[in-house]
């Protein structure tokens, strides 16, 4: 169901870069100021929400973009309003009033006017993992999607300040992000609903699908080269596969597609073939049909060697 939206191109290149940039921390940010409502779209495959924000005659547009239940989202800019230092390979930004800083390597594209893109691919909406935090183990499910914590949690920004990588920072006056993370959760219930699970079940699961073993066991060598990797950057191209109440594998797709046809249905063939999953369960400790989103380079490649 589409509702509105501000057009997005949906256009990607990398950019390339040798050195990191000086910082634009200290200077006084430009204040850009939200301009009408929050527009939201909803798709069979992604929800997005959307606003403008202007300085004058200068104008950034900002969505943040979800394809799963998960406190995450992809961050989208569309602007003729950054300068970025030539030699920049990330853009800085903080989450205010905390200033809680957080770093992205960002694709971008020319757009027609003089507009660029820019993703910076997926932000987690939540405190970032202490330092030194172990990651679970290849085959453990991760913690349940807490909608209320991400709720909390977006109240408390405000502003999102662009910085590192930028000769002169920027400053979105968001208002809190609550009503905007808040939409974008009943959308993602549609989106569960599109596919043919249960939502109000998935609200209060005690697990989530996982990999019964290592995944990247199931991919053949060569399935994806190495040369296809930058293709996958900015959370792009994640393959989701729904997941049976038995633990079987019932479909596979990737999602924001920007590798070609053959090397998406090779992978998820491989999928189809071999995968067997830890089936999701609901309140009651009972198995029950769900999905298992996973990016290509953090779920399906083998880690790398201990040293």
């Amino acid at each position: 169901m589409i509702r509105t939206l501000t057009a997005l191109a949906c256009a990607s290149m990398m950019l390339a870069a040798s050195t990191k940039p000086a910082m634009a921390q200290d200077a006084v940010p430009t204040v850009f100021t939200r301009t009408g409502q929050w527009q939201l779209e909803a798709a069979d495959e992604e929800c997005r929400i959307a606003r403008v924000f202007t300085n004058g005659g200068r104008q950034i547009a900002l969505a943040l973009e979800r394809n799963r239940a998960d406190p995450l989202v992809r961050v989208v800019l569309v602007t003729d309003a950054l300068s970025f230092y030539r030699t920049a390979e990330e853009l800085g930004f903080t989450f205010q009033p905390s200033g809680e800083h957080r770093s992205a390597r960002y694709i971008t594209a020319e757009m027609g006017g003089g507009q660029h893109y820019y993703n910076l691919g997926n932000v987690l909406l939540a405190a970032p993992p202490a330092a030194g935090t172990t990651p679970p183990a290849p085959g453990t499910p991760q913690p349940v999607y807490d909608r209320a914590a991400e709720q909390a949690y977006a109240a408390g920004i405000t502003a999102i300040e662009f910085n590192d990588g930028l000769t002169q920072p920027v400053r979105l006056e968001t208002g809190s992000l609550r009503a905007a993370i808040t939409a974008l959760q009943a959308c993602q219930d549609d989106l569960l609903r599109t596919w043919g699970l249960d939502w109000e079940r998935h609200q209060t699961m005690t697990r989530r699908a996982a990999p019964d073993g290592p995944a990247s066991d199931w991919i053949p060598d060569g399935a994806i080269g190495f040369g296809d990797f930058a293709s996958l950057s900015a959370g792009r191209n994640p393959f989701r596969v729904m997941v049976s109440a038995e633990g079987r594998p019932t479909a596979c797709s990737a999602l924001w597609v920007s590798l070609d046809a053959a090397k998406n249905e090779r992978v998820c063939n491989a999928i189809m073939e071999n995968g067997r999953f830890l089936p999701a369960l609901d309140a009651a400790g009972q198995p029950m049909a769900s999905y298992w989103i996973v990016d290509f380079l953090f779920g399906l490649t083998p880690p790398p060697p201990r040293r």
